[in-house]
């Protein structure tokens, strides 16, 4: 629950950001930056499955 929370909250500056480098930086700025939050959030999501499958497979029964 707790990282759902973080993920949140990681999304909420992310949108904040992106809207403060709108009002006057140039494109390839604003595209780098997206790029870079986009990279950022899959970034959060790959630590969350592999997390995900270690927790998992560390439940499983050994045969």
């Amino acid at each position: 629950m707790q990282s759902k929370q973080m993920l949140a909250v990681l999304f909420v500056l992310m949108l904040g950001n992106s809207q403060a480098y709108a009002q006057g930086v140039s494109s390839t700025v604003l595209v780098f930056s997206s790029g870079m939050m986009v990279l950022a959030g899959l970034t959060v999501y790959v630590i969350l499955k592999i997390r995900s499958s270690l927790r998992n497979h560390l439940d499983r029964p050994a045969k």
